[in-house]
């Protein structure tokens, strides 16, 4: 392929990633759950999916994914926001907005008492979709003779969205071996918090700057006045923390998206402006930027992320050598999920100038980890060629990698292969 030709085709990618990347206030104001952050809810089965060439078939599917949507994890913020709303009523402090909401909560929170952290209804469907739509694109995938293997960390939650998948995927397919769960070995690749990345000089200068952008927006949002007459009482809010009234009950708001089955997803948010919504969502998108290191010039914490991709790529190398089919489903966590999908420079995960109030028109936090968040890579062969492709998803949706194809959004595996490999290496070698 020329030259020519080459740079055309990296221009192209290049407009592609930053059309697919951008989020306008329009979007959001059209979809207000956006703004809920990585509270978002699973809507991956809005993507089409292209046909692969002629010939060719799926075989295997690589998986690492976010548990479903869940309750809050911890009850903490309703004991809080109960709390004081309750001492404000004592000392006649609250107003009439102050006294429905704390109603609202009590009754939020008699739901969700004892529940924090687990799975919730909702999360279980979001993942039974998932596998559901896997079976019926790439049937081949679950046969008979495939076979399937399950991980997940030790978070009941993650190993009751496991079940939830192969459940289905049995249902489907009651003869489909499928064998695995949570094994500790797995730690270094599924729920790794100790790898280090070596420190980049700068980069806590950035991490810094970010965290004050973060912080003002966060701070501009105080609703607390609507409910409590005397700002006095909030003085000891978390331990001397006010501002985490507003930021505790936002959390509350957004997580009723995963309990659908309260009809109170609009009950808390309706306190908050759409500006308001807005600005704690670009804070949050700020904040999750920082420790992955997405920020030009930032330790590039995402690096991380090559130990899970390294396991996806072994395992799909192992197979396809043994003429094999089945799938591997990894069930992990957020934070695990965000530093891969950087690891594979997929786009609309890419490195982020430090313009943080423009952070979304480089990233959207609830394209990358809403709940049941997932990367698949799906693998297709043809009979009597070598030449295996690949096809990358995140959310279900088909995604470009750095990379020239001839067949978009097909990669061939030798490709893709010659690019991650060698950074693998490099990372686990020098930690940089």
């Amino acid at each position: 392929m020329s030259r020519k030709i080459i740079i055309a085709a990296v221009l192209i990618i290049a407009a592609c990633t930053n059309l697919f990347s951008q989020t306008s206030k329009k979007e959001l104001w059209a979809d207000i759950d956006k703004l809920g952050s990585n509270y978002y809810s699973y809507h991956g089965e809005q993507y089409p999916q292209t046909p692969p060439p002629a010939g060719y078939e799926a075989f295997y599917i690589t998986h690492f994914g976010r548990h479903g949507s869940r309750f809050l994890t911890s009850n903490n913020f309703y004991h809080r926001t109960i709390a004081v709303l309750e001492t404000a009523a004592e000392k006649n402090a609250l107003t009439k907005r102050g006294k429905k909401l704390l109603q609202e909560l009590r009754t939020a929170y008699a739901y969700s008492k004892g529940k924090s952290g687990q799975l919730t209804k909702l999360g279980g469907r979001e993942h039974e979709g998932i596998a559901a739509r896997a079976f019926e694109r790439y049937p081949a995938v679950f046969s008979d003779t495939s076979k399937v293997e399950t991980r997940c960390t030790s978070s009941r939650r993650c190993e009751e969205s496991m079940e939830h998948f192969v459940n289905e995927l049995k249902r489907r397919n009651p003869n489909l071996s499928v064998s695995g769960g949570y094994h500790a070995e797995d730690k270094w690749y599924m729920s790794n918090h100790t790898d280090s990345v070596t420190p980049r000089s700068g980069s806590d200068a950035i991490k810094n700057r970010a965290r004050e952008v973060r912080d003002s927006l966060r701070r501009g949002v105080d609703i607390s006045g609507k409910f409590i007459k005397d700002k006095n009482l909030l003085a000891d809010y978390n331990g001397g923390h006010p501002e985490k009234f507003s930021e505790d009950l936002y959390d509350i708001a957004e997580d009723m998206q995963c309990l659908p089955e309260l009809g109170m997803k609009k009950t808390f948010r309706r306190y908050f402006s759409k500006k308001q919504l807005y600005d704690i969502y670009l804070s949050n998108s700020i904040s999750w930027l920082i420790s992955p290191g997405y920020y030009s010039g930032m330790t590039p914490g995402y690096k991380r992320g090559y130990l899970p991709l390294k396991h996806m790529l072994d395992n799909a190398e192992q197979t396809i050598q043994a003429g094999g089919s089945g799938a591997f489903l990894r069930f992990s966590h957020d934070g695990f999920v965000i530093l891969l999908e950087r690891a594979l420079e997929l786009d609309g995960f890419r490195e982020v100038p430090t313009d943080f109030t423009r952070v979304i028109d480089h990233f959207a936090l609830f394209r990358a980890i809403p709940m049941a968040a997932n990367v698949q890579m799906v693998f297709f062969r043809k009979s009597g060629s070598d030449d295996i492709l690949v096809k990358f998803l995140v959310q279900e949706e088909e995604k470009h990698i750095p990379l020239e194809t001839d067949c978009w959004p097909f990669y061939h595996w030798t490709d893709v292969k010659n690019y991650y490999y060698p950074r693998i290496e490099s990372y686990l070698r020098t930690r940089n």
